[in-house]
């Protein structure tokens, strides 16, 4: 039983050095093992990864110092390991449910995560059961939804044991190349995967199905007081703790959250379910961190089921279907889901940059603004995902290579756009929100925009090209 000891001896180490800059990499070493291979002995023994522990150990701490001492909250945040107040607050407060300066006010019995002690017990047959798919990549999660849908993907196909690089991802999904606004009504999750689909999670099962992947999605329909209407918490149970025991992870959403996470493993026959919930971690970087919940029949809305592996289409009917995709949408007129797509939706949202009228606005008012433009920005970003596909796409397929190359050459010159922001001196502080305000700031902005459009839809007219072959 060397893993338990290894892993012990683990926590000793972290515990003794928590203060310390440490990292999975150097607990591996300590213990004198390749780092791969001890942070999934560390998840299967623990339930949780190396660094969440590190994580949670240190908000504990730094939670007990704010309540109990008046150490100014600066030097806490730099004591336990973040890089900026900020960065401390969004961890402290998604940890606690509170933000230090708030626990310090009320004196607030925060949430403790005590070190973890390994010891060895057999006890009768029958008792609480623990299922974890054991191959669980991490999955980071860089603030970009567009991103982080991506690396989701990626690594669920990777559990599958289905290799599938991240930009045929981007560019199969159709996210890589579409843009979504709403004019006028300042809603966020323009850049979510549902944000086009008509019908629940019509983005995923259409990419599972082109890398061979049968798959089926479950919305759960509630009454009134919240019981089930199609189904029941018993086949929800079974649909989940089946899945996990084919070593199938599956993709979900709940009331609390609509953000696309994935289920990898349960205990106690389904009482009870281990998630990989995207969550930010010190600093700048943000990851995927495992959760455990209970009664969580009750809010889950919807789920998907893979199902069976099948056989995907050759490589050039594939890319074909996903160009004649990606040109319908930037080439329509018509509202998808309510929203604006492609070309209509360049348009719209330079129009709103430029002539929205933030000079009534409070900072808090149009920080919220500027972050549903940063949206916008954001799926402008996620052009740069699909390039690799295309440049490998125009290796395999030579009849393409010129159009794929000039549609390159403008996505490379698009996907820049969503960076230009920032090259302008606007940040989300008081400064950065007084240059938004400003009409002649954001007029740069949209001319710079109209530029990006061009070159979005000089690709959008190779991609054409190619299907008029």
């Amino acid at each position: 039983m060397y893993w338990i000891n290894d892993t012990q001896n683990a926590i000793n180490f972290i515990e003794n050095n928590l203060l310390e800059d440490i990292n999975a990499d150097d607990v591996s070493k300590h213990i004198h093992s390749s780092s791969d291979h001890f942070q999934r002995t560390f998840n299967i023994v623990t339930g949780i990864s190396i660094n969440e522990y590190i994580r949670n150990r240190r908000l504990t701490l730094a939670g007990e110092e704010i309540i109990n001492t008046q150490a100014r909250i600066l030097d806490v945040s730099m004591k336990y390991g973040y890089d900026s107040p900020d960065s401390f607050t969004k961890a402290f407060t998604r940890f606690h449910g509170v933000t230090p300066t708030s626990a310090r006010a009320a004196k607030e019995n925060l949430k403790h995560f005590y070190p973890l002690s390994i010891k060895i017990f057999i006890k009768g047959g029958f008792g609480m059961s623990r299922k974890i798919i054991s191959n669980i990549p991490e999955i980071d999660n860089n603030g970009n939804e567009v991103d982080y849908v991506f690396n989701l993907l990626q690594a669920v196909f990777a559990i599958m044991g289905t290799k599938v690089d991240k930009s045929e991802i981007a560019v199969h999904s159709g996210i890589a190349n579409r843009f979504v606004w709403v004019p006028g009504r300042w809603a966020g999750g323009n850049e979510s995967i549902e944000s086009t689909n008509e019908t629940p999670f019509e983005t995923e099962i259409r990419i599972f199905k082109t890398f061979g992947w049968d798959a089926r999605y479950i919305t759960v329909l509630r009454d009134g007081s919240k019981k089930p209407l199609n189904t029941d918490n018993k086949q929800i149970r079974y649909d989940f703790v089946d899945a996990i025991d084919k070593d199938y992870p599956v993709l979900y959403r709940t009331v609390h959250c609509k953000r696309l996470n994935i289920i990898i493993g349960y205990e106690d026959n389904g009482s009870k379910i281990i998630c990989k919930d995207a969550v930010e971690t010190a600093g700048v970087n943000t990851n995927s961190e495992t959760v455990f919940r209970d009664n969580w029949e009750d809010i889950i809305t919807e789920y998907i089921l893979l199902k069976e592996k099948t056989e995907p289409a050759p490589e050039r009917e594939r890319a074909l279907c996903t160009l004649e995709l990606i040109v319908n949408r930037a080439r329509s007129t018509d509202y998808i889901c309510n929203k604006k797509v492609g070309l209509a939706a360049w348009e719209s949202f330079l129009h709103d940059l430029e002539f929205d009228d933030f000079s009534q606005l409070t900072h808090d008012e149009i920080r919220r603004r500027m972050g549903i433009y940063c949206d916008g920005l954001c799926q402008i970003w996620g052009r740069n995902a699909s390039l690799p596909y295309y440049r490998q796409l125009a290796e395999n397929l030579a009849e393409w290579r010129d159009e794929l190359a000039a549609a390159v050459t403008a996505l490379d010159a698009c996907a820049n756009y969503g960076g230009f922001l920032w090259t302008q001196g606007h940040s989300f502080d008081e400064s950065g929100y007084e240059k938004f305000r400003d009409p002649a700031a954001r007029k740069i902005l949209a001319d710079e925009g109209r530029k990006a459009m061009l070159m979005d839809m000089k690709a959008v007219e190779q991609f054409e090209k190619i299907l008029a072959k």
